[in-house]
């Protein structure tokens, strides 16, 4: 039989625990789906599913602060009482992101086109359902991308305003570059890198756009520190570029992001027509520079459960038997009738190290 419960357009809960368990490119069991991992995704920061996200966030805040002394004692005198790292549970939570489709409307659209076969239907509703995990993913995306560019994530949608605070200090998210032809911009680099080196952190790298390596690439102070003041006024190789920022600061990662994701929809002036609200993942005028930890990890991004998990126990809801990252459902109602689809998740970034990221701003010069 095609279809679960002879309903039209109802996948088994199996079928989609492929589609639940595909973060970043990766499934659980190894196939790929989303394509390959990029700057969006993440790579370097990872992903984790877990069944209880404060507990985990406790954990790898514990572990990943900066070291603390314990201390030489007499015999027979008491220990010292250590603490625990203080860290802001408050919101994290709060992370449910979750969308929805009218699935009896996509199909009464998909018939009068022409497509009746039960085999193509099947394809076209299990797309859909991929889909919507795929948007699932990408908010997490803009999380991860937001707290590399602030600092913090920020949950201002469908009447939510929160602002989760990973600790990160304000003056580390305070800088200002300017990258101007004639700047000194290894000078304002190396500012950077001696005050991560007083709170205890190595930069190990940057992210930015790539309009602002190529403004780095073109400024005389970088090209004469790369080829001498004979190569001033000749754009740097961007190998050569590299090289420089790892030969002098220790900077072994270069990350440049400017893809986009539609963040709503819109319609065309006088038409009927939709399309999306682009917006960048990563600000164009943000730099920022970063400290991994030994495995070369900045943070990781956690999955929990969605309180649809639960409701798929004492609900008529056909979903995932096992704990995938998205979890995709499906469910039928009589008045009216519709069987709609969903995909959600409990998904929060995770920063190891609040000292880790300094962030800077480029200063418009009016070039």
């Amino acid at each position: 039989m095609i279809w679960e419960n002879n309903i039209m357009g109802m996948v088994s809960a199996k079928d989609w625990l492929d589609v639940g368990g595909i973060v970043n490119g990766v499934e659980q069991s190894g196939h790929a789906r989303m394509g390959k991992c990029g700057v969006a995704n993440h790579c370097y920061r990872g992903d984790d599913k877990t069944n209880n996200l404060v507990a985990t966030w406790h954990s790898i805040a514990s572990e990943y602060q900066i070291p603390m002394m314990a201390q030489f004692h007499g015999f027979d005198t008491e220990s010292k009482t250590t603490f625990r790292a203080p860290i802001d549970t408050h919101n994290i939570e709060k992370g449910l992101i979750k969308v929805k489709m009218n699935q009896s409307e996509r199909l009464r659209e998909l018939r009068r086109s022409g497509v009746t076969l039960d085999e193509e239907l099947r394809d076209f509703v299990f797309n859909d359902g991929i889909r919507l995990a795929d948007q699932v993913v990408t908010r997490s995306k803009v999380a991860k991308n937001e707290l590399m560019a602030t600092g913090k994530v920020t949950i201002k949608e469908n009447k939510l305003d929160l602002t989760v605070d990973y600790g990160v200090p304000e003056e580390n998210t305070s800088y200002v570059l300017d990258l101007s032809a004639e700047a000194d911009i290894p000078t304002q680099i190396q500012t950077i890198i001696d005050k991560a080196t007083e709170q205890g952190v190595v930069i190990t790298g940057i992210m930015t756009s790539r309009r602002n390596i190529t403004k780095m690439r073109g400024n005389k102070s970088i090209q004469t520190a790369v080829n001498g003041n004979i190569g001033a006024g000749a754009i740097v190789r961007n190998s050569a570029f590299e090289d420089f920022l790892n030969d002098e600061f220790g900077i072994t990662t270069v990350i440049t992001n400017d893809l986009i994701y539609g963040s709503d929809t819109t319609f065309v002036d006088g038409t009927n027509k939709i399309e999306p609200i682009t917006k960048r993942y990563y600000p164009e005028n943000k730099v920022t520079f970063f400290a991994t930890n030994p495995g070369g990890k900045l943070g990781i991004g956690l999955w929990g459960n969605p309180p649809e998990l639960e409701a798929a126990q004492f609900m008529d809801v056909t979903g995932s038997g096992v704990s995938p990252y998205v979890y995709v459902s499906q469910w039928a109602e009589n008045d009216p009738a519709v069987l709609w689809t969903k995909a959600s998740a409990l998904f929060m970034p995770v920063l190891y190290n609040p000292n880790s990221l300094f962030i800077a701003t480029v200063a418009d010069t009016g070039a």
